[in-house]
């Protein structure tokens, strides 16, 4: 085993977190801005192409129910509202930095989107989430510090698939051996980076360990994540072999028992074709 490090050495070092597009930078602020109108968030969208194109395929998925083809962004924005067009146009712009090369991972984050959004419509409670688009946004990030891992530590990563494989243990406490910190804690330093609420910052960074969300709401969302996470692995939409479970703690934490969950798992039967037409549509 070689060199580990804590998590100001592998960003001084090893790692260079990316930037958040300035597009999605400026949409963001955007709609955080009560006073913005309408046509300035669709006119930031359609002035960078690509962008665009991505978040309409999106919109026209049947995971946003449209019963109309949408085909510019403005008329996206009048039928969806401004909030749930960023959550869409981030949701592009991420799912195109977590894509390449890794499909396994990639269709387990989108699933777990997919798992957040129905637990946040027919879980007790919901989620204290802003809408169940936004809940998807947790699913999705919940693991996206393994992308960095992946790119910039492609022989650490080998060594943790290894030990995976050897002592049948969960993938962070084997990155935990190798690197010396696991993929919540890298995340959770691009979600810092990247300036996004606090509650989803502290639900990446404690998706794996309840007791470093300090906020009870936080440690909500992180245990929702966690259980998401395992309804997936029992699913078999995985991103690596690693065991996936929760503690009695994690269900505490999250609101959550076993009768809640048949009718959540029925609700992502549901929605399993669009975790593919939503996997189809970031291409």
């Amino acid at each position: 085993m070689g060199k580990t490090y804590d998590i100001d050495q592998i960003l001084d070092e090893v790692v260079t977190l990316p930037s958040l597009p300035g597009t999605v930078a400026q949409i963001m602020q955007l709609v955080d801005d009560p006073s913005s109108p309408l046509s300035l968030v669709a006119k930031a969208i359609s002035a960078d192409p690509p962008l665009a194109i991505k978040t309409l395929r999106l919109v026209n998925t049947a995971y946003y129910g449209l019963r109309q083809k949408v085909t510019t962004i403005e008329h996206a924005v009048v039928l969806l509202g401004t909030k749930v067009i960023k959550n869409l146009a981030f949701t592009a712009t991420v799912l195109d930095i977590m894509k390449d090369g890794m499909d396994n991972f990639f269709r387990h984050s989108v699933a777990c989107g997919v798992v957040m959004r129905v637990i946040a419509l027919k879980g007790p409670g919901g989620l204290p989430t802003e809408s169940p688009d936004e809940a998807f946004v947790y699913g999705l990030l919940h693991d996206i510090g393994k992308v960095l891992f992946e790119k910039y530590m492609p022989n650490e990563m080998r060594e943790v698939r290894l030990i995976i494989q050897a002592e049948s243990i969960p993938a962070y406490q084997a990155e935990q051996q190798v690197i010396g910190i696991d993929h919540s804690e890298m995340g959770a330093s691009i979600g810092m980076k990247w300036k996004l609420p606090d509650p989803l910052v502290a639900s990446i960074r404690a998706h794996h360990n309840m007791a470093l969300a300090e906020d009870p709401e936080h440690a909500r969302l992180a245990a929702a994540t966690a259980i998401a996470d395992l309804i997936c692995s029992r699913c078999g939409i995985v991103s690596d072999p690693a065991p996936v479970t929760a503690a009695p703690e994690v269900w505490e934490a999250a609101g959550l028992t076993s009768r809640d969950i048949p009718p959540i798992m029925d609700g992502f039967f549901a929605e399993l074709p669009n975790v593919e037409e939503l996997v189809q549509a970031s291409d």
